[in-house]
């Protein structure tokens, strides 16, 4: 018999006799354990206190910073599977009153992608100021010289001020349930706000903070995540602050800044304005019907519309926009315009932000969501609970809703430069067209644009494509209008 080499090379091992140790004592183990949570709790306030220190931020009562980067219209892209559409912004600043638990954001922009895709207002032709404001119970926006309040921005905006790096700190500080947790070279502080989900920030060897992370309730993503990224520490005049900040939202970019100038202690001053103080509480959700022909409804009051269309056994309603306080509204008019019949479709033009935040509702009202194919993956994704997925139904170039005696086309708009994938909805015997977003019809009486709207001229073209014979266009934003309406705004001849 062959003998294996290569286990005669190899060394002989003998077991060696261990010791085995004493039982352990549990007194012993109680105190030891004891001591081990006395240390976490005194490490969460060390931690803190190393961090604040080495920040400059136990002396900070208010900061003003400035540079220029980008910004990014959040929900609006192009595609699902797209970056927010971006903006160059020119100049930035921003104050933060810490007491007081106030901020002023202010910003110049310019397109930032040519040819502009992507939703986030119209292309800007040159300059945009925006300017932001929050103070206490209050936030609001500047046009020109005259306030708007912005009730529903107030929560995200504090939680804006949160998200700083030393208004992190100092809300941990005042937290008594803040938390630490620690690697080989990092420690994560943590801590939950009253009433909200937990706040996290990575704090790196020299106790500065790189990283802040947070969810936001979103009505179309859910519980959407934020993060903030810090990198570029330098001192200004003792208080160490970043000079590049990344904020994502939802996965993508938000915000990407280059820092140029801090002011530690600046005065800030920021007044709530009278007409933000006595502004009214919004109100809920206004819905208006207006029957546009038989069975044919028109669901407007406010900045967003649907449009209702029944079937001889169900509904099919357009648009489920906003939130789902506006959706409810919505399929409470519904019913009553058209009861007893099942609401079996809602048709979703496109999933920009502020036309996909009501579908929730219409999920869970059994409506099964028709939608252009390039949404299938993004809605059974934000859609889908443990126990089911969405009921989604796609269109590809063109599909038919009918019941033998009443039928709904619905048509990509081909080439938009507004979306990859957005719909729009046609009534061949009402010669009615139903869009968004790619045509608003301008005031009664107001002049034509100077330059017609590149997004409503492909509009146009895609209606003579598809040799659409439309009397009456129903705009999801403004009103109903002729179609002379639309040929006049793009410089065109009326038709009829």
């Amino acid at each position: 018999m062959l003998t294996n080499s290569a286990n005669l090379l190899r060394p002989r091992r003998f077991p060696v006799p261990v010791p085995r140790p004493p039982a352990p004592n549990p007194r012993v183990l109680l105190l030891a354990l004891m001591a081990s949570i006395a240390l976490a709790q005194d490490d969460a306030k060390t931690v803190v206190a190393n961090t604040v220190k080495a920040m400059g931020a136990a002396g900070l009562r208010s900061v003003q910073y400035s540079g220029s980067g980008s910004n990014f219209a959040l929900g609006q892209n192009a595609a699902p599977s797209l970056p927010w559409p971006r903006f160059n912004v020119k100049t930035y600043t921003r104050a933060i009153d810490y007491e007081t638990v106030a901020s002023r954001e202010e910003m110049l922009r310019t397109q930032g992608e040519n040819p502009p895709r992507g939703g986030g207002g119209q292309p800007l032709a040159g300059e945009q100021r925006l300017a932001q404001f929050v103070s206490g119970k209050h936030a609001w926006n500047l046009a020109g010289n005259n306030p708007a309040a912005a009730p529903a921005a107030l929560a995200e905006r504090l939680l804006q001020i949160w998200l700083t790096p030393h208004g992190f700190l100092k809300a941990a500080q005042a937290n008594t349930g803040t938390k630490v947790s620690s690697t080989s070279k990092s420690r994560a502080i943590s801590f939950t706000p009253p009433g909200g989900a937990e706040i996290s920030a990575t704090v790196n060897e020299q106790f500065l903070i790189t990283e802040i992370r947070m969810k936001f309730d979103n009505p179309v993503l859910g519980s959407m995540p934020v993060e903030a990224v810090y990198s570029g520490y330098k001192d200004f005049a003792g208080v160490m602050f970043p000079t590049r900040i990344v904020q994502r939202q939802g996965g993508s970019p938000t915000l990407e800044l280059t820092i140029t100038d801090v002011r530690p202690n600046a005065p800030v001053q920021i007044e709530v304005p009278a007409a933000v103080r006595q502004a009214a509480a919004p109100p809920p959700p206004r819905v208006e019907t207006q029957k546009l022909a038989d069975g044919v409804f028109y669901l407007t009051g406010g900045s967003h519309h649907s449009v209702a269309v029944e079937f001889k056994d169900h509904v099919a309603v357009i648009e489920g926009p906003l939130n789902d306080e506006r959706s409810r509204a919505v399929i409470a008019e519904v019913k009553k315009a058209i009861p007893n019949k099942p609401l079996k479709y809602l048709i979703n033009t496109h999933h920009h932000f502020d036309h996909s935040g009501g579908l929730r509702a219409y999920v869970a009202e059994g409506s099964t969501i028709v939608t252009h194919q390039v949404h299938k993956a993004f809605y059974e994704k934000v859609f889908a609970t443990p126990k089911s997925k969405p009921r989604l139904l796609t269109v590809g170039d063109k599909r038919v809703l009918s019941d033998g005696a009443r039928s709904l086309e619905l048509h990509v708009v081909k080439a938009s430069p507004h979306h990859d994938g957005i719909l729009m909805a046609y009534l061949p015997k009402e010669k009615l067209l139903v869009e968004v977003d790619v045509y608003t019809p301008a005031a009664p009486g107001a002049p034509a644009p100077a330059a017609p709207n590149p997004v409503s001229v492909n509009l146009y073209d895609n209606i003579q494509r598809l040799k659409l014979d439309v009397a009456q266009i129903a705009a999801l934003h403004g009103r109903l209008v002729p179609l002379a309406e639309l040929e006049k705004a793009i410089g065109k001849p009326p038709s009829k």
